[in-house]
């Protein structure tokens, strides 16, 4: 999966207010910005999502790329891991990371632009 591809899914997973702040962060250039949008159209649209719920290889590269997010994220001291229990849904676990994405888009934005580098 490229760079792109994992920008455009987690953009998507973060959702439109959080995604704006952390677009902000890494000051694209046009073309960057086109290929990360190509990549979310690449990875097949369903009901405005960036991928199909009952396509089981969509929903592991999904997990995939939020598994590598977390991973960069508890490198970085952005990332805690909760005590189980903590996290009731995952409902709320998405809110939570939508939430602090708002919060410190410029965190978010690191990861992404360690992606981009692999792609540059």
């Amino acid at each position: 999966m490229t760079g792109y591809e994992k920008i455009a899914v987690l953009l998507a997973e973060l959702g439109n207010g959080a995604r704006e702040g952390v677009l902000q962060k890494l000051n694209l250039s046009t073309e960057q910005l086109k290929k990360i949008n190509d990549a979310a159209k690449s990875l097949k649209s369903y009901d405005g999502k960036i991928y199909n719920p009952d396509d089981l290889n969509q929903v592991n590269r999904e997990i995939a790329v939020l598994e590598e997010f977390k991973r960069f994220g508890e490198l970085r001291g952005i990332y805690k891991e909760v005590p189980h229990g903590f996290i009731k849904t995952i409902a709320s676990s998405e809110e939570r990371l939508k939430s602090a994405a708002a919060a410190d888009p410029q965190a978010i934005a690191r990861a992404l632009e360690h992606w981009l580098k692999s792609e540059d």
